[in-house]
């Protein structure tokens, strides 16, 4: 079994840069981290988690994660890319590690891994448009554990690192890499058409960046979604999740209250970031995740970005914004009351997002007002059955 890999930053020169070295103890779940002398010297060094892997000669070590840093595992395979490993290739990983470095070679943000302290640059997606039917019936096989060509297999390699547990995979459209994101078949309702009416109507709020989403109509309609971490096929950003930041391993009660919530996200945002519009408009979003009832808006799914070119760091544009359900009970916590996704919880906390609580009952008005005149309009657009 594997027990080392070399971590590399792609983007940051024409070659990947090698920036660290990572040990697994896959028997006692055991990570150790270091970052290399060379990249240490580099006056553009940065710390791929300034929190857990700050920039140091110190050996970091880990038990999370059943022993690996999270800010690692947001390149890696999540429940789809591992179902794509375990279905389409002939050698199976045998631990975490090995998981990691399988679907850790088109992923996410700038890191990638290898065995030997030289890599080659990351494989970029030849999908195009063109190659539309042969993904949506490709994704149909897979779903279904059917047996699938050789075309199909290297078509949804490029898939095999980005997170989430729904089908989706890459392509390029005008020099442009997009995440592609399908419906299933057990789907309750057009989750692509829905997905794309809740990302427009969150990109009509003032002061909210939002990934740039593309509805493809057809017999199966597809989400088209462009890469914010690239500009054309090139690296630009190294991508660090929330959940990346805000956790080390399992979220108590409590936690939702205080340290694994959009306050904590936000307090960071306000020491770290480049822009002091980062924590206001991170409030934005929560109270439109609460209105929408985005109750699967957990960690995973903010995240900030760091400038390979310029440096610094940012919240990234929205994305994976979607209506789940009214229970109310959100992954991330909202306010006093923790998941509670109520208008007293979410005027709870505003001061962490450098919000007075005046400014934030004007947020939740206007943001009501928008959601309720335009909620029907788009989802009516929206809910066409599969």
């Amino acid at each position: 079994m594997t027990s080392k890999a070399y971590v590399f930053i792609e983007g940051l020169e024409s070659e990947p840069v090698v920036c660290g070295m990572l040990q697994y103890d896959a028997v006692n779940s055991l990570g150790r981290f270091r970052y290399g002398q060379s990249y240490l010297a580099r006056d553009n060094a940065f710390a791929l988690d300034p929190i857990h892997l700050p920039l140091s000669e110190e050996i970091f070590e880990t038990r999370a994660n059943k022993g690996l840093f999270g800010v690692l595992m947001d390149a890696g395979a999540d429940a789809w890319g591992r179902k794509l490993i375990n279905q389409l290739r002939k050698t199976k990983p045998e631990n975490e590690l090995e998981y990691l470095i399988a679907g850790a070679s088109m992923g996410v943000g700038a890191v990638s891994f290898s065995l030997s302290q030289s890599k080659a640059k990351a494989k970029v997606s030849r999908n195009t448009l063109d190659d539309l039917q042969l993904l949506i019936s490709g994704k149909k096989a897979i779903l279904s554990a059917e047996k699938v060509s050789v075309e199909v297999k290297k078509a949804f390699q490029y898939g095999e690192s980005m997170g989430g547990a729904r089908p989706k995979t890459l392509l390029q459209h005008e020099n442009q890499l997009f995440l592609i994101k399908f419906n299933r078949s057990d789907d309750l309702y057009n989750v692509a058409r829905v997905e794309a009416a809740t990302m427009a109507m969150l990109s009509e709020l003032d002061g909210v960046r939002v990934a740039k989403t593309t509805l493809v109509e057809g017999d199966e309609d597809v989400l088209m979604s462009r890469r914010f971490d690239r500009h054309g096929v090139d690296i630009t950003h190294h991508f660090m999740s929330a959940n990346s930041l805000l956790s080390d391993g399992s979220v108590s009660e409590a936690m939702l209250k205080s340290s694994y919530s959009y306050g904590a996200l936000a307090e960071y945002l306000r020491k770290y970031s480049e822009s002091p519009d980062d924590a206001p408009e991170l409030f934005k979003r929560m109270v439109f995740n609460v209105l929408i009832g985005n109750t699967d808006d957990h960690g995973r799914n903010h995240a900030l970005l760091w400038d390979l070119k310029s440096g610094g760091w940012r919240l990234s544009p929205a994305y994976d914004v979607l209506p789940i359900n009214n229970s109310q009970q959100h992954a991330l916590g909202i306010g006093d009351e923790g998941r509670k996704g109520s208008l007293a919880n979410l005027l709870s906390q505003s001061r962490r997002f450098a919000v007075s609580p005046a400014k934030a009952q004007k947020i939740v008005q206007s943001t009501q007002e928008l959601v309720s005149g335009l909620v029907i309009l788009h989802l009516k657009a929206s809910v066409r059955l599969i």
